[in-house]
């Protein structure tokens, strides 16, 4: 009984119709698996084919954000240890200074106390001793002194240092990765003041925002590396145009802002058209195939700060002029002098 029993079972999962698919000699699909376990086995095979598919994309389009995260964490942190050891420093010096003062004051009562004696002493031997004390306080307090004056030179030193390291961390932090300009925490600090003092002083201030064009399939096409050549140029081509004041920032992704204080919105518009124009006529080639990448464009949209504008305001409206302008068709310059 469990020799029939284990043949029949053999058999059962020998049958050609546990087969995923049948073939004929050639090598050609005759038929697919009928049997429901077939079935089954295959679409469990596409399952795990897909699941595995979603976590790799997954993790190649978040892994750029999650290194920048990092970055900004690192920045973050290393500033946060510089301001600390700064605090620590300005409060030993500051402790110094206490004991500087400390002495002073303890000498001036020393002082203060012979002047009060010197009256009543008759003898040449109560002076001398008067005059020996005040010798042995004057030396213990020059040398004090001198202890202190060097430890304050140390702290004055270590605290220039510091400054400088949170001044460069500052930096960092304000600076994007890819392109080297400033990046949106810069914009968020900086725009507030720069609105305040165009508004106090009744200045004119644009602001540009510009988008390139269709960058998602340039990235599906030729890679991110590519991509991030790309914002490269596009922002050193922003540097070259600007001058001053002026400041060009990386919004985030492939959106840009260029801060134009003391600029009417005439001479605005044409920058962001000499920017289009000297953007459409380059000539885009992959460094290392020699491949063609073809034409790359952006759009640009541009308003000049209003009476009652905050800096969200402000933002918004450039930001929906450059919608105007994708609209549009982009690789064209939609502002508030349409």
């Amino acid at each position: 009984m469990r020799t029939d029993f284990g043949l029949t079972f053999w058999a059962t999962w020998s049958d050609v119709s546990w087969q995923v698919a049948e073939v004929d000699s050639r090598g050609r699909i005759i038929r697919l698996g009928s049997h429901p376990m077939a079935i089954a086995v295959l679409a469990g095979i596409v399952s795990v084919c897909f699941v595995a598919f979603l976590i790799g994309a997954w993790q190649f389009f978040t892994g750029n954000e999650i290194r920048r995260k990092k970055e900004n964490d690192a920045i973050s942190s290393r500033i946060e240890k510089v301001g600390q050891e700064l605090d620590d420093e300005v409060l030993m010096l500051l402790g110094l200074l206490k004991k500087h003062i400390d002495f002073s004051s303890l000498h001036s009562e020393a002082l203060a106390k012979v002047n009060k004696t010197l009256p009543s002493l008759t003898t040449a031997g109560q002076i001398r001793a008067v005059v020996q004390r005040l010798i042995n306080e004057n030396s213990r307090i020059r040398s004090e002194v001198g202890v202190l004056n060097a430890r304050l030179q140390q702290s004055q030193s270590q605290i220039e240092k510091l400054r400088l390291s949170l001044s460069e961390s500052q930096n960092l932090g304000m600076l994007d990765a890819v392109t080297h300009l400033k990046n949106r925490h810069w914009l968020e600090a900086n725009l507030p003041r720069e609105v305040k003092a165009a508004s106090e002083l009744n200045e004119s201030l644009c602001l540009i925002m510009a988008d390139v064009d269709h960058f998602k399939k340039i990235n599906d096409t030729f890679g991110h590396t590519v991509g991030d050549e790309i914002l490269r140029r596009f922002g050193e081509l922003l540097s070259k145009n600007i001058k001053g004041r002026d400041t060009a920032v990386r919004y985030g992704g492939e959106e840009f802002v260029v801060v134009l204080p003391q600029t009417q919105i005439e001479g605005a518009d044409n920058l962001g058209e000499q920017i289009r124009s000297e953007l459409q006529r380059k000539k885009w080639m992959h460094h290392k195939t020699g491949k063609q990448i073809g034409m790359v464009t952006a759009s640009f949209g541009i308003a000049q700060l209003k009476s009652g504008d905050s800096p969200e305001s402000f933002i918004e409206r450039a930001d929906a002029k450059l919608y105007e302008a994708k609209a549009a068709g982009r690789n064209c310059v939609k502002s508030d002098s349409d």
